[in-house]
This record gives structure tokens, C-alpha cells and sequence, in this order.
């Protein structure tokens, strides 16, 4: 019998994990059901992840990666200030569509083993010196331009409403906060 590579059988494991959270919410995973869902031993699990808690980081970080890639991807279609827009914009269209995992993952009770990079502020702050803007803080305006699209997509699911005005103000942030010199 031939095994399967770590990584797959590590992608398996989340997606096992991943299932069962949208089936029955964080408190209800158990390992067993993992492993069980993946058809792996239970040392196949602790192979990959120490406990419950590292799985469901391992699955928070999954989760802002394919995120982030996405907004990566809508940001590199376009230029200047537009990027920033693009990837903001992108961001809540993304939360909208995957509301229920993120909620999920995110307002779980644990908090991750380590700390954590945010992958996406992380991203975001990139952005902004990629197109030239000039902010005394590029970090903390991609915090704020994070929460603001956070807060935005929040809004947006209750109100949806709202939805073509908030976006137009999520636009209108980005070059407010986002001065590109004239060259």
C-alpha cells in the first residue's frame, strides 16, 4: 500500500475538518470525526497538527490565504489607486459569498496557539507601497482600510440594501486615505 504525500494528506485532514465545521460549528469537532471524515489513523492527525486548536489555525490560515490570493489576483488587474480598490472590493464580495466559515472560524472561542502574522493587513500594506501612496503609517492606514472593508461586508449582510452605496464608499476611503503623488 502506498501512503499519500503529507501535504495531501494534510489538505485532507482540513477539508475533513472544514466539512464538519460548516456541518456542525467549531465546539462540535471532535478529532475522531477528522479522522474519520479523512480515512486516517488518528496518528496520521497528530503527524500534522498538536490538537483541535492548531487545526482550526491551520484552517483560519487556509482560509485568509485563498482570501488574500483572490484579492491579490483583482488587485494585479488593475493600476494606481484602483489596485487598492479592487482588492478591498474583492475582500467583501469574498466575505459575502463565505460568510458562514469565516463566522465560524473566526469568532470561535480558542485563540491561535502562537501568535500570527495578518496575512491579509500584511498584504494590504504591500499594496499600498506597490502603487506609491504616501502615508506617514502604511501599516496602521492597511488596518484601517482592512476594518473598514471588514466593517463594510458586515453592514452589507444586514442591510444588504446598502450594498452598491457601501461600496461606492469603500472606493471613496481608498482615495481618501491613499494620496498618490503627482509625477
Amino acid at each position: 500500500m502506498r501512503t499519500k504525500p503529507s501535504a495531501q494528506r494534510r489538505s485532507e485532514l482540513l477539508d475533513a475538518a472544514q466539512s464538519l465545521v460548516l456541518r456542525g460549528g467549531v465546539d462540535a469537532l471532535t478529532v475522531d470525526d477528522v479522522t474519520s471524515g479523512a480515512g486516517v489513523a488518528k496518528g496520521t492527525f497528530y503527524l500534522h497538527f498538536a490538537n483541535k486548536n492548531v487545526l482550526i489555525d491551520a484552517l483560519r490560515d487556509r482560509y485568509v490565504r485563498r482570501f488574500v490570493d483572490l484579492q491579490d489576483a483583482a488587485a494585479r488587474s488593475v493600476d494606481g489607486i484602483a489596485r487598492v480598490e479592487q482588492w478591498m472590493l474583492v475582500g467583501i464580495t469574498e466575505y459575502l459569498a463565505d460568510i458562514r466559515l469565516h463566522d465560524l472560524l473566526f469568532h470561535y472561542s480558542s485563540r491561535p496557539e502562537e501568535p500570527t502574522p495578518d496575512r491579509a493587513v500584511e498584504a494590504l500594506r504591500e499594496l499600498i507601497g506597490e502603487i506609491g501612496a504616501e502615508v506617514p503609517h502604511p501599516e496602521a492606514t492597511a488596518v484601517v482600510l482592512y476594518h473598514t472593508m471588514h466593517g463594510i461586508a458586515d453592514h452589507i449582510v444586514h442591510h444588504p440594501e446598502d450594498r452598491s452605496r457601501m461600496l461606492e464608499e469603500a472606493a471613496r476611503t481608498c482615495r481618501a486615505l491613499l494620496p498618490i503623488p503627482v509625477k
